[in-house]
């Protein structure tokens, strides 16, 4: 499979999930209820294919049970994220939980022994300092925004172990198939949250309906796969480093439709920390390994 086709089916998948933050917030609707619906219909689109697919792959146990974990921490991410859209400006947000590629750096380097470059400690330590003058930005009326902007990095470490797991998986299971069962377990996940948190399963106005079947085929379906899939060929660092565009893309929507401008302070620090993790990714010798399938 040739890098350059790789990249463009990356780059697609990014714009679609940039419609992901302003869709969020114009829901009617709990974090919970929202990353629920959006992937249990997303499970649901892409069943018919997963039923094909599994008909010539063969799932074992340790195999449901490493979906089932990659389905929780998938739902952490959600869960923590949106949230953290409620408490925070949508390009903090977004910046923040962006910032899963240093988390997958870090994993990799202390649970599976790899030694990084000079280069990438550089973009590692760039990225951080550019992190912590997001996270402790103040709204334009001086309230806090650290709450919301530290749900927002709860939600990149959860993701970062959901590449992790969805990297193992992908070697052996074909993309419907791979999806449908994490996104499949993530929102049995998120129900029984929302048993007992007693959010309401229902009484949602039809806007809202329409939302959530939005971010289950935009963002999910389209965005979300365009990484699943090239998880099989690329590494899990290069793959979640893509996602930089999607700040740029979310800011853009939010002052568009949302009218939210963010503040200077917030701009710089976006930018030390998307630089920080640009240079983690050029730091990487494996990024000039050819990819062939």
């Amino acid at each position: 499979m040739k890098r350059s086709f790789i990249n463009l089916v990356l780059l697609g998948g990014v714009a679609a999930i940039s419609t992901s933050a302003v869709l969020i917030r114009l829901a009617a609707a709990e974090p919970a209820a929202i990353a629920f619906y959006r992937l249990l219909f997303a499970a649901l689109m892409l069943a018919p294919w997963a039923v094909g697919q599994n008909r010539v792959v063969k799932i074992g146990r340790k195999t449901l049970l490493t979906t089932l974990a990659g389905g929780i921490f998938l739902a952490l991410h959600f869960l923590f994220w949106m949230t953290s859209l409620e408490k925070t400006s949508v390009a903090s947000s977004v910046v923040l939980v962006t910032t899963q590629p240093l988390w997958v750096f870090l994993l990799s380097v202390f649970l599976l022994r790899e030694k990084p470059t000079k280069t990438m400690w550089l973009g590692l330590a760039l990225a951080l300092i550019g992190s912590v003058v997001v996270v402790f930005t103040q709204s334009e009326g001086g309230q806090s925004r650290l709450v919301g902007n530290l749900l927002a990095v709860a939600g990149a470490i959860m993701m970062a172990f959901y590449f992790l797991v969805g990297r193992r998986l992908r070697r052996d299971l074909p993309l419907a198939l791979y999806s449908s069962l994490v996104y499949g377990s993530s929102s049995l996940v998120l129900g029984i949250f929302m048993l007992f948190t007693r959010t309401p399963f229902t009484g949602y106005e039809s806007n809202t309906w329409l939302i959530f079947l939005s971010l289950a085929f935009i963002p999910t379906v389209l965005g979300h796969n365009s990484l699943n899939w090239a998880l099989k060929y690329l590494p899990a660092t290069m793959v979640s480093v893509v996602i930089l565009g999607e700040p740029l893309g979310a800011s853009l929507f939010a002052v568009l439709i949302l009218k939210e401008v963010p503040a200077l302070l917030e701009v710089a620090g976006s930018l030390l920390t998307l630089g920080g993790i640009f240079l983690v990714y050029w730091g990487d010798p494996t990024r000039l390994e050819e990819t062939v399938e």
